[in-house]
């Protein structure tokens, strides 16, 4: 059967410079008043990150149930089989949930597999299922392999704007200000164990410690020669800078990228937030 791989723009595919033939993406919504943008179609990640530094409060959406339901016929029309889905963790979408149905309206036969993430390690699994698929394996060999790397890997989120997390509601305001008053930094981590939902993984009194406890549980878990390792930012560019350079030094053997963070993740966490991936990179 011939098998196309959907994911979306959370991935950050539209960013990565990518085309890889039986890949498709479709665009998360960014929502700024009453006005809603495809992510990184109609509005870049700088622009979110300019209005976010304007002091704009913005929120996100899954991709409407009618775009998902084209995309899904237009593939079908190209002679796809059936649709496997990569899409950001339902932990914090419902994009899943429309894929699912989308397929249903579209006639086409649908999987998936919960990434419990985002950002660059979403895209590296689709890139392995993509690969796994055109060696001709089916897909309950393709989800064990892939559920090896998703299994091995984490996102780490460290906000710098506590008064953006309490505006947002994700923060008490009375938090906030002791918080901000105390330079404490939270550290946010989502990986299946947390089922792709936001949680705290610790809080410590700067960047550069909250950077340090990062570095210290990924050597705890192993990482090094067959990782990817992404470091992201929002307006942030000398923390990204001093954050790489640690990584490098700790994890000679793994591969690296950077990037500005995907606007679906850095609207929720503000400006100046640092966020750090490792996945063990799938066998194929």
């Amino acid at each position: 059967m011939k098998t196309a791989i959907v994911i979306d723009s959370g991935s950050n595919y539209y960013n990565e410079g990518l085309e890889v033939e039986g890949i498709f993406a479709i665009p998360l919504q960014i929502i700024h008043g009453d006005k809603a943008y495809l992510e990184s179609v109609e509005i870049s990640v700088s622009e979110v990150n300019k209005l976010m530094g304007q002091g704009e409060m913005l929120k996100t959406s899954l991709p409407s149930l009618g775009k998902i339901e084209e995309l899904f016929i237009e593939i079908k029309n190209q002679g796809y089989d059936r649709i496997f889905g990569v899409p950001i963790t339902s932990g914090i979408s419902g994009t899943i949930n429309a894929m699912v149905t989308a397929a249903q309206f579209a006639d086409i036969d649908f999987d998936y597999i919960d990434c419990f993430t985002a950002a660059h390690n979403e895209l590296e699994i689709a890139l392995g299922a993509r690969k796994l698929f055109d060696q001709g394996k089916d897909i309950p060999e393709v989800k064990e392999i892939l559920d090896i790397s998703i299994s091995d890997s984490n996102t780490y989120i460290i906000p710098d704007d506590l008064s953006h997390l309490s505006r947002g509601g994700r923060l008490s305001p009375l938090a906030a200000k002791l918080g901000g008053f105390l330079k404490i930094k939270p550290i946010l981590h989502l990986d299946k164990s947390t089922k792709g939902v936001i949680e705290p993984f610790g809080k410590v009194r700067t960047m550069s410690k909250a950077v340090d406890t990062v570095i210290a549980d990924m050597r705890k878990k192993g990482v090094g020669k067959g990782y990817f390792i992404t470091v992201t930012d929002v307006n942030n560019p000398a923390e990204l800078e001093v954050t790489m350079s640690k990584l490098k030094s700790e994890f000679p053997d793994a591969e690296f990228s950077t990037t500005q963070l995907i606007s679906t993740v850095g609207v929720h966490v503000g400006v100046g937030a640092i966020a750090l991936q490792y996945i063990k990179l799938p066998n194929v």
